[in-house]
Parts: structure tokens; C-alpha cells; sequence
């Protein structure tokens, strides 16, 4: 009888081994997955307050430029930029932003307004060759808060050749040192595309600082030079951030003065 009893507390003595063992294995796994998400987390979080750190960067810099006097300098930084302060050994950040005073506005187009007039410019362009009949479509939208919205009356195609040369932001006149040669013609029939090639040729050795020097410039007449400015103060802003295994992107359209700047929009895609 002694040696059953023996035997049995055996077998309890191992199956609770065996449970306990269970128990603290499942324990330990949960611990880790819990650690692991928290990780991910604090890298996510991490990751999108960076992206965002990226948009003051550079709403900084233009304003410090603006409010130096130097309104023209670092208008437009289209390649990605890496930012060393901001990077570390496991983040790294990156920022690049454009000049929205380079683009035609087409936030409201409707027949026979200014900006359906260059945007039917646009559409004429030997480059571009996009139907007229497609600005039907895009007068009846009417008015566009986001690029993308444009989208919805074009093809991937149409949009991919039109998009870098629109905007929705807040720009009256457009820039004649950062304007493209598709925009410059927009501009009206004066300006033709040998004429937007002079011009980016002589903005290249030396930017326009004055609009008198826009007025001085060969074959320009005062209508269109109405048209242009020789800086602007709104910008289209992405900023790209990564911390550990994780990447944010932000996006945000800006306006720079001399005490600072404000954000017109963003978006974390």
C-alpha cells in the first residue's frame, strides 16, 4: 500500500511540475508580446512626433530666411534632405518641401476665371496634351480643397503630368524664380516657351529680386508681369520619419512671416 501511495504522489508531483511549467512558459511569452507592443508603440509615436518635428524644421528655416532679409534663399528643396540634429542612432529624418507660389491655383476654377485660363494653358501644352474637353469636367468640381480632388476628373495619367504644376493653396501670383516652364506659359500667349527658357537661363545665374526686374525682363508686358512675384511666402512641406522598424510621413502646406509660421493643412499618410 505504501509504495501505491508512493507512486501517486509521484505522478501529482510531476503533473503539477508540468503545469507550473506550462503556466510560467505562457507567462513569459505574454510578458514579451506585451513588451514587444509597447515598444512598437512607443517607436510609432516616437516616428509620427518626429515626422511632425520635420514640418517646424522647415517652417523655421523660411521664416528665419524671410525675417533676414533673405526671402529668396532656400525657396524650394525638392530632394530629400536629411536633418543631423534630429537624427540618432535608431531615428533618422528627413524633410523637403516645395514652393507653392511656383504653381498655378486652381482652389476655384470656373469659365473664364483666371485660373481656368491657365489651366486650359496647361492642358494645350506640347508636354501635357490633355484634352480641353476634361476642363469641362474640372469647371463643374468648381472648387478643390486637396490636389487629390483633381483626381476624380483625371486619369492616373492626366493627373500624374499635371499634378506638380497645381495647387489649392493660398497664392495669388506666381513666382518667377521658381515657376516651371509649363507654368510660365500658362501665364498667357506672351510668353512663349523660348521666352520661359530665357528666363529660367537668366533666373539660374541670378534670381529676380525686384518686380521691377520682372517688368525690365525682354518681350514682358504689364499684364503679365502683373501675374508675377519675385517670392512667395506658401510652401507644400513633406517630412519623412523613422524610428527603429517604423516610418511616419507628414505632409502639411505652410505660410512663413517674419515672427514664425502657420499651417494651412496637413495630413500623416
Amino acid at each position: 500500500m505504501m509504495r501505491n501511495d508512493r507512486g501517486v504522489a509521484l505522478l501529482i508531483v510531476l503533473l503539477v511540475t508540468a503545469l507550473l511549467t506550462a503556466l510560467i512558459f505562457e507567462f513569459a511569452y505574454g510578458t514579451r508580446i506585451s513588451l514587444r507592443a509597447a515598444v512598437n508603440f512607443r517607436d510609432s509615436q516616437r516616428a509620427y512626433f518626429l515626422a511632425r518635428s520635420g514640418v517646424n524644421f522647415a517652417g523655421a528655416l523660411l521664416s528665419d530666411n524671410l525675417k533676414n532679409n533673405k526671402p529668396r534663399d532656400n525657396l524650394e528643396q525638392r530632394d530629400w534632405q536629411l536633418v543631423p540634429v534630429m537624427t540618432g542612432s535608431d531615428t533618422e529624418l528627413r524633410v523637403r518641401w516645395e514652393d507653392e507660389g511656383g504653381k498655378i491655383n486652381i482652389s476655384a476654377v470656373f469659365t473664364g476665371n483666371d485660373a481656368s485660363k491657365r489651366l486650359s494653358r496647361l492642358f494645350e501644352n506640347p508636354g501635357i496634351s490633355i484634352s480641353q474637353d476634361l476642363l469641362e469636367k474640372v469647371e463643374e468640381k468648381r472648387n478643390f480643397r486637396l490636389i487629390t480632388e483633381l483626381h476624380q476628373v483625371l486619369s492616373d495619367e492626366e493627373f500624374g503630368k499635371v499634378k506638380d504644376f497645381v495647387t489649392v493653396s493660398p497664392v495669388s501670383k506666381v513666382n518667377i524664380n521658381t515657376a516651371s516652364t509649363e507654368v510660365l506659359q500658362s501665364l498667357g500667349p506672351t510668353i512663349t516657351a523660348s521666352m520661359a527658357g530665357m528666363i529660367i537661363e537668366k533666373r539660374s545665374r541670378e534670381p529676380f529680386v525686384h518686380p521691377r526686374d520682372i517688368n525690365d525682363f525682354p518681350g514682358m508686358n504689364a499684364i503679365t508681369a502683373g501675374m508675377l512675384d519675385v517670392t512667395s511666402n506658401v510652401f507644400k512641406v513633406s517630412s519623412f520619419a523613422t524610428v527603429g522598424g517604423y516610418t511616419k510621413q507628414v505632409e502639411a502646406a505652410i505660410t512663413r512671416s517674419t515672427s514664425g509660421f502657420s499651417i494651412i493643412y496637413w495630413r500623416a499618410l
